[in-house]
């Protein structure tokens, strides 16, 4: 950033800056003007425009760009979130929204461009989930874009949010699950598997363990750490994903002589040393496992699901589940009620073909009585 101050042959003075405009990049020129005699108000004006630039509170509002606009949201307001959560805006913003709109100049955008935008992305068959998020990141940028003065109103307010269905996520029963641990036994991942069915951890909670975490005295289990795949740093451990996902509980008795048999093994047969393995390369092992055993295909976040589902069949409160499991809200625990009365409901279809099965001559009637 260049500056100068003089005095005109008019007998005016001047002040410029030259600078690189932070919304745009481009090499612009600022000029100041006074007719005084000794120019102290172009050198204020001069001095607080460059500490604005600086300090990256400068917009022009003629040249702003939806590209500059989401670039200046995700250095400066998002600058305290977590990396994964940065990267994860990062990437929507340069693989999606950026090459659609990101020329379009932020006083002039509409709903309509918005709309348009979106319907894009379904012409190109992304998902509505991805689609939300989208919005989500455009709605939280405009909103900051106005409180910076750029724009008046937030266009993604006329426009309707995108509603993905609910995912339903594929479930085992009872006896899938001890299937899948009898076809485990010995494998590399036969703890992680055990301890996920079992206690309802998270993929990076999981990888997040060690044997220290494991009190084989008291059957208690420590879970305060995360494992998680970034872009710029590799995995990295942090914290929990949220306060309540740092827990400490009982671990089912009936796994402890598993968990004490995997662990004199050695380390050769266990991942539960999450900082051997990438959490994606997990997930993809164990794809591979279910197929090549002929087991039907869940992700490994799935078996959270069953630790949920299990913990409700079998009489467990929802307090109680959710103080097990880590879930904040007991919005995420009355989901898997859905889980279990669609179970009941095919239980009870089942039954039906008791009293549907007719002989060919002959026509069976059943009269209720109350």
């Amino acid at each position: 950033m260049k500056h100068s101050i003089y005095k005109r042959k008019d007998g005016r003075w001047e002040g410029y800056v030259i600078y690189n405009d932070p919304d745009t990049g481009e090499e612009c020129k600022k000029s100041f003007y006074e007719k005084g005699r000794y120019g102290q108000n172009v050198k204020l004006q001069v001095s607080e425009f460059m500490g604005k630039i600086e300090n990256g509170d400068y917009s022009d509002i003629k040249k702003v760009t939806v590209e500059g606009c989401l670039k200046k949201f995700l250095e400066v307001y998002c600058k305290k979130l977590e990396q994964t959560t940065k990267e994860g805006y990062k990437r929507y913003i340069e693989k999606h929204i950026n090459p659609r709109i990101g020329k379009l100049l932020v006083k002039d955008i509409k709903p309509v461009d918005i709309e348009r935008f979106y319907n894009s992305e379904r012409d190109k068959e992304f998902s509505e989930k991805t689609i939300l998020q989208e919005h989500r990141i455009l709605h939280r940028a405009f909103k900051k874009a106005m409180s910076d003065g750029l724009m008046s109103k937030n266009p993604c307010d006329g426009v309707d949010a995108p509603s993905p269905e609910d995912y339903e996520p594929t479930v085992y029963n009872e006896e899938q699950f001890i299937e899948l641990l009898n076809k485990l036994h010995g494998h590399r991942m036969e703890s992680i598997i055990l301890i996920a069915g079992m206690c309802g951890l998270r993929r990076g909670e999981l990888l997040g363990l060690t044997w220290e975490d494991i009190d084989f005295e008291s059957n208690l289990i420590n879970v305060h750490k995360n494992r998680v795949p970034t872009h710029e740093n590799g995995v990295i451990e942090k914290g929990t994903k949220t306060k309540k996902s740092t827990r400490i509980f009982t671990i089912p008795s009936v796994i402890m002589p598993e968990l004490k048999r995997i662990r004199g093994i050695g380390k050769l047969y266990t991942c539960i040393n999450g900082s051997e393995y990438h959490p994606g390369s997990v997930s993809k092992a164990f794809s591979e496992f279910l197929r090549s055993n002929g087991l039907p295909h869940i992700r490994l976040h799935d078996l959270r699901h069953f630790n949920c589902t299990m913990m409700l069949k079998h009489g467990i409160s929802e307090r109680e589940a959710m103080e097990r499991s880590g879930h904040s809200t007991s919005t995420q625990i009355k989901k898997y009620q859905h889980i279990i009365e669609d179970m009941d409901k095919k239980s009870a279809d089942k039954l039906n073909k008791v009293l549907s099965k007719k002989s060919k001559n002959k026509t069976v009637k059943h009269t209720v009585k109350f």
